[in-house]
């Protein structure tokens, strides 16, 4: 990759921009749902809200509706329609992150981030004031996720790679807010401490959703949509409006 850049900031999004959905369709998902029954199995029902609990995942399930959490049946259901739906409930990001920490830790999970994505992020890391990253995704779960990157070896086998090294900080829809509101971007600019308009435009935030896209713009930064292979397809509407990318190495150098 060229070693210059145009930006001072660069606020990635994870899914469909450095990692494949695929990952967290057919990997992330089916793991959670499947350890989740186990986890439950753990407290009595109904749980008490009111009670004093160090137990951090019993914490978070008292957060849903106390109708929810009357019994375990119904709130495994509820988290299991949230999943299908892929419903982005704060609540239930918190609890993915939990339950995923166990399989990162035990190896049984690798993030496998683009390749060309995670050369970018090497160089952002030296070439810009800071790297971010903004997701759905609990805080706690992308720090997961960046921790135990699958990367190749030289003899052609997987080894896991800490990549959270290179970023400055994370920013998820529990301490920003929604990633379609214009409102979030504008906290994020507030956040890195980026108030000149010129300096807004050299905010890059890259997503495979139109409708983030469009709101970082609206927000004063500069923002492209990344199309990787297994990404939503993109409208004839959204090519119109919105500069597309399909390798990050496109960014680095004058573009």
């Amino acid at each position: 990759m060229d070693q210059s850049t145009l930006y001072k900031n660069v606020i990635l999004d994870i899914e469909g921009t450095v990692c494949p959905i695929s990952f967290v369709k057919d990997q992330l998902f089916p793991y959670f749902l499947q350890q989740l029954p186990s986890y439950l199995d753990k407290y009595e029902f109904p749980l008490n809200p009111n009670k004093e609990s160090n137990d951090k995942i019993e914490t978070i399930l008292t957060q849903f509706d106390s109708s929810i959490y009357s019994n375990k049946k119904s709130l495994l259901s509820y988290i299991e329609k949230l999943v299908r739906d892929d419903i982005k409930d704060p609540i239930l990001k918190q609890l993915q992150g939990f339950i995923w920490e166990q399989g990162y830790t035990t190896g049984t999970i690798m993030a496998p981030l683009f390749e060309d994505a995670i050369e970018a992020m090497k160089l952002w890391s030296i070439l810009c004031d800071g790297l971010y990253i903004y997701s759905s995704g609990s805080v706690k779960a992308q720090k997961l996720l960046f921790g135990n990157v699958k990367v190749s070896t030289v003899s052609n086998k997987f080894e896991c790679a800490n990549m959270n090294n290179l970023i400055t900080d994370y920013f998820d829809t529990v301490n920003i807010g929604k990633k379609t509101d214009v409102e979030s971007y504008e906290k994020i600019l507030d956040a890195i401490g980026v108030k000149e308009e010129e300096d807004k435009k050299k905010c890059l935030f890259l997503s495979d959703n139109p409708l983030e896209v469009s709101a970082a713009i609206s927000s004063g930064m500069t923002s492209f949509i990344v199309e990787k292979p297994g990404n939503y397809p993109l409208s004839d509407n959204d090519r119109k409006t919105c500069k597309i990318i399909t390798d990050f190495k496109t960014l680095f150098g004058s573009n």
